[in-house]
């Protein structure tokens, strides 16, 4: 897994934190206690129904909260996380809609129930529009956030007053947070509860926070509290000047998905950015304290919400908080000839630079955005064209008409050699002139090596705006496919057809290869769209797509399905099993399961490695136990966070099993780039006597970044069709251990009698045949005996009818040392890197052992 790890103000690395952690932690200071009877100091409940028509709300114009008594008013996107489930709750007014959790829901990273599932903008129905992208925010004093024992409405708002959810209970530890123990020691473990408040025509929800201090000494929470966003997956960081560059001290974080958005302000002091782990990002609060004995209540938080993206949710706070409202200006957004610009962004900053909002165009080019009264310039930016020079608003102006240049347009058809069909491709865009970059505060996510387009075209069929000009366009499909690379001269308002045909240059026949770490936007450090990644995945000519979530089940296939495109790829589930103490497992296959935490995803917290790596091995699927990334820093290795020896394949009690059937020997790099580290490790588990399986995955988060697909695991099934493939006949291809991986070259080995890897054979003479298509070059081919390195050939492409190279080595392998077992293991290289497809990705093969 690449983490994305950002510390503010905290001079402590994770694994330092988890070694403390397992420490021995001197005990929490004794409650002495206010009394006998600490259940006097709980917090009442209400009614457990509420309202019976909360969407009511906005024809009486009133606020009202009551439970969700049927699917019919459950109003989310069909891709939601967290979903929200009959029994739970939703409070409501004329303006905004928002779902809380029933108590003892399970699911997310706080599994307690009473949290906000979702902030909806209301429509003129009264009903949620179902637009939130809501993630999840933990309010944290220390380690502890409030558990309830019941989930009720304290006030229906059936009277015309404010309407109240109640979630009351008390302080208990979420349990993935005792990583950071050392940090945090404090256990309040207080009767508290959190009342969600909404006042008739508000566009705020009140959070009031209430505990009882049961200790008789004052307490200060300030060193230890703060909110805990996940959101940042489906929805972008805001603030007030910086835009979407997010950092430091600031009265108030907003979050934008494009539809809706929404924005917390804690009204006991600023919101500091603090720590950012994996998607999971802490912003400080402070000044809280309560006296002995004392029961406080302070209104805590407010949260809004708003629509359409940031430029609502701003409208919606300025009417929240009093301030004067910003002047409406409406505008559309077009080429010289008139043809509107759909989907594009229009930034509004000050003239010296501040960012003060944005807005999208409509499928008429239209866009609304406010702005303050004063100089205020626009600037729009669309995918395919350069960003202008920003247009400056006149004070006062109601009305803009904003143009970009005329664009030129290249169209890609391709096809492939042979049966002449349309073929996936991936299609690089690369201008002549490189394209400036839009400022971070607009928040716009460009490509890279000066690409201004990466698209998976599934049908074959590209058309992209781009300006007028040279462009360089690749068009490729993969390692196994030769790849287009030409210069197209665009014209403005004229488009250029680039038809393409692609020959399958390497024999491949019955080898299909996966990629076993695939994340989306489901796991809370990626923002890819699910979708957007399995277009990804066809178009490099991965033929097994396997999603693999933090802490969640989601399955390719009904994907693959939706888009039509079984022919070309097989789509499955498998879990990222991350621990935040001992390591990151890959759990292959693991369905999903809906009625189930998580959809299913296996609970680690509180269990040692050898109790779940048992459990993971009971589950009905046979799921087959992989160690993603061994050797990652902290928490992030499991080799690492269990003190493991190769020499003597032992570790840290309590921490270390060798309960798995495989490992990531190379984990979105080439085998060079680990076999220091994970390599020297895998040599000594095969030396020890254990059959334990290489795998080569990307670990994507980010496919503009990382591709998917580098590298893979190919797996011989003996036919081409990805139809006839299950999770079960994966699972048992890569258990036993028949497995190459390819980092660009395609390789097959076979030792006397044709046996493959994973398998034993005898000493004599092994053949390896390496293949790539024209375009990438074999070097050599390195042949590795028990661990060691015993010969180094060059490797010399035989002469063939084709464009594509094959390279043929026969070797004699024997054991040099006495060893009750001994393996091979074949290692070719390429030359250069795997540009203009990957630039900087090094072209390698792999193979697993073949015992003698």
């Amino acid at each position: 897994m690449k983490l994305r790890i950002d510390v503010v103000g905290v001079a402590i690395s994770l694994a330092t934190l988890v070694a403390v952690a397992c420490s021995s932690d001197p005990e929490p200071p004794e409650d002495v206690g206010c009394g006998n009877d600490l259940e006097s100091f709980r917090f009442e409940h209400g009614s457990v129904d509420g309202h019976a028509d909360p969407f009511g709300a906005k024809a009486a114009k009133q606020a009202r909260a009551g439970r969700v008594r049927d699917a019919s008013m459950i109003r989310q996107p069909a891709d939601a996380r967290l979903k929200v489930l009959v029994d739970d709750y939703v409070i409501a007014n004329e303006r905004i809609a928002v779902y809380i959790e029933k108590e003892g829901r399970p699911s997310g990273y706080a599994p307690f129930g009473g949290e906000i599932l979702a902030v909806e903008p209301v429509g003129d129905d009264g009903r949620p529009l179902g637009v939130s992208e809501y993630g999840e925010t933990l309010m944290l004093f220390s380690r502890q956030t409030v558990k309830p024992d019941k989930v009720t409405v304290l006030a229906d708002g059936s009277d015309g007053k404010a309407a109240v959810i109640r979630v009351s209970g008390a302080f208990a530890n979420i349990e993935f947070m005792n990583v950071f123990a050392a940090l945090a020691r404090e256990e309040y473990d207080f009767p508290a509860a959190i009342d969600y408040v909404l006042e008739p025509g508000s566009d705020k929800l009140l959070v009031r926070l209430s505990f009882a201090n049961t200790r008789l000494e004052e307490v200060d929470m300030t060193p230890l509290m703060g909110l805990g966003f996940l959101h940042d997956f489906r929805s972008k960081k805001f603030a007030e000047n910086v835009g979407f560059q997010v950092k430091g001290d600031f009265p108030w974080v907003a979050f934008d998905s494009g539809k809706s958005g929404f924005l917390f302000r804690t009204l006991v002091s600023p919101l500091g950015s603090d720590l950012s782990v994996s998607g999971f990002e802490l912003f400080r609060t402070k000044d809280l304290k309560a006296n002995a004995c004392e029961t406080k209540s302070v209104d805590y938080v407010e949260v809004i919400g708003g629509a359409p993206g940031i430029d609502g949710v701003l409208e919606a706070k300025r009417r929240a908080f009093g301030e004067p409202a910003w002047r409406e200006v409406k505008g559309t957004l077009k080429e010289p000839d008139g043809t509107y610009i759909v989907g594009a962004y229009v930034h509004a900053q000050t003239p010296d630079g501040k960012y003060l909002t944005r807005a999208l165009t409509d499928d008429t080019g239209s866009f609304v955005i406010h702005v303050p009264p004063g100089a205020v310039t626009l600037t729009p930016t669309a995918k395919g064209w350069a960003i202008p020079a920003a247009t400056a608003l006149p004070d006062g102006a109601a009305t803009i008409d904003l143009t970009l240049p005329q664009r030129a347009t290249i169209e890609v058809n391709a096809k492939e050699a042979g049966t002449n069909e349309p073929l996936p491709v991936r299609v690089q865009i690369i201008p002549e002139t490189p394209l400036a970059e839009a400022p971070a505060s607009f928040g716009i996510q460009g490509e890279n090596d000066g690409r201004i387009w990466q698209d998976f075209a599934i049908t074959g069929t590209s058309r992209l705006p781009v300006p007028p000009g040279k462009h360089r366009v690749v068009v490729s499909h993969g390692y196994e496919y030769e790849i287009s690379d030409t210069t197209v001269v665009a014209e403005a308002g004229k488009t250029s057809l680039v038809p393409v045909t692609l020959e399958h240059s390497v024999d491949s026949t019955g080898v299909m290869c996966g990629d076993f770490h695939i994340h989306s936007n489901f796991s809370p450090d990626s923002d890819d769209d699910v979708e957007e990644k399995v277009r990804g995945a066809i178009a490099d000519g991965l033929d097994i797509a396997c999603s693999s979530e933090h802490e969640w089940i989601i399955d390719f296939q009904p994907v693959i399905q939706k888009l039509g495109m079984t022919k070309w790829a097989f789509g499955m589930s498998s879990e990222e099993l991350t621990t935040f103490a001992w390591g990151h497992f890959g759990v292959i296959p693991i369905y999903p399961r809906a009625e189930l935490p998580n959809n299913g995803a296996v609970n680690w917290v509180g269990k040692k490695p050898a109790e779940i790596f048992q459990q993971v091995g009971e589950l009905p699927e046979k799921p087959l136990l992989v160690v993603n990334h061994p050797m990652g820093a902290g928490f992030q290795g499991y080799f690492n966070a269990s003190g493991f020896d190769r020499k003597t394949i032992t570790g840290i009690p309590d921490l270390f099993s060798d309960n798995f059937g495989a490992i990531e020997i190379t984990t979105g790099r080439d085998f060079d780039s680990s076999r220091e580290s994970v390599g020297l490790a895998w040599f000594g588990l095969l030396d020890s006597g254990r059959n334990t399986w290489g795998v080569g995955s990307s670990d994507t988060h980010s496919w503009r970044s990382s591709p998917t697909g580098y590298p893979r695991s190919c797996l011989p099934f003996g036919h081409d069709d990805p139809t006839r493939l299950t999770p079960e006949a994966v699972r048992d291809a890569l258990k036993s251990g028949n497995i190459v991986v390819s980092g660009g070259l395609t390789m097959t080995v076979a030792g006397p009698g044709g046996i493959p890897p994973g398998a034993k054979s005898t000493p004599g003479e092994y053949v390896v045949v390496v293949q790539t298509p024209s375009w990438i070059t074999a070097q050599e081919l390195e042949v590795i005996v028990d661990g060691v390195t015993t010969e180094t050939r060059p490797l010399t492409p035989i002469a063939g009818p084709g464009p594509g190279k094959r390279y043929e080595v026969k070797v004699n392998v024997a054991a040099t040392t006495t060893k009750p077992r001994h393996y091979v293991i074949f290692h070719a290289r390429g030359a250069n890197d795997l540009s203009p497809l990957h630039p900087r990705e090094k072209p390698f093969a792999l193979s697993n052992p073949i015992f003698f």
